[in-house]
């Protein structure tokens, strides 16, 4: 192997490699949802991915061309192309293992779907703070990369009996065997249902309302699970047509 051949073969490689790191990179990130917060992204992509992509193109550059048997420039073409084919290869099955990792939302017929659903908070939870803002908080965990708020619809609460029902909205981001709802009430009631009954994939019967269940105390589980009064059901709806 010529070194003048394989260094130069590297270094060309190496740019090469940095400059495909980039887009690759930015649509990765993106996906993965990679924060924008104070430039974090950018700053990935800027002084590590691309850095990485050019260290790792000079290194498959290197390779391409011991491969290839390069004793002189005759050989330059076939290790550069070696080198590409290495470096290139690497950069993609990187960023499919990558893209791999990111949550995929479950679709209906095309469209995107969300989780209604609706509570009903016995008269010994219904304080006066209770309707206000942040004093009902609702969460849908379906994994640690999709651990996400629901949003509260005010405009649907109804009381009946002493009783107040609550709707929330969450978003179905991603196609979870195991999916969590968590209930805060203001600062003294945490409550927790598990969606044993809703498919990763969810199908046209989950459109009708579940029949109601009791919601367990969160802080309890299998068989020293301690129920509660508050009931809640549920069921999927279509959110839009999916990008």
């Amino acid at each position: 192997m010529s070194w003048k051949v394989a260094l130069l073969v590297a270094l060309l490689n190496g740019i090469l490699t940095a400059v495909v790191t980039a887009p690759v990179a930015d649509h990765v990130t993106k996906r993965m949802g990679v924060s924008d917060f104070e430039g974090k992204r950018g700053y990935a992509i800027a002084f590590l991915f691309i850095p990485a992509g050019f260290v790792g193109g000079c290194l498959a550059g290197l390779l391409g061309t011991n491969l290839a048997g390069a004793v002189a420039w005759s050989g330059f073409w076939k290790a550069a192309g070696l080198g590409l084919v290495i470096a290139q290869g690497a950069l993609f099955t990187f960023a499919g293992l990558g893209l791999l990792s990111v949550p995929r939302p479950p679709l209906l017929h095309g469209e995107a779907l969300a989780l209604e659903v609706e509570v009903r908070l016995p008269p010994a939870l219904v304080g006066p703070r209770t309707r206000e803002p942040d004093q009902l908080r609702m969460s849908l965990y379906a994994g640690d990369k999709d651990n996400h708020y629901a949003r509260i619809d005010r405009d649907r609460f109804t009381e009946e009996d002493g009783h107040l029902a609550v709707v929330f909205v969450a978003d179905l981001n991603s196609r979870s065997a195991r999916r969590i709802l968590s209930l805060g009430v203001e600062d003294h009631t945490w409550l927790a249902f598990d969606l044993d009954g809703l498919a990763p994939l969810p199908t046209e019967k989950d459109l009708e309302w579940s029949a109601p269940a009791p919601m367990r105390d969160a802080r309890t589980s299998g068989e020293r699970t301690v129920r509660s009064a508050v009931m809640l059901r549920y069921r999927v709806i279509r959110a839009g047509r999916a990008d």
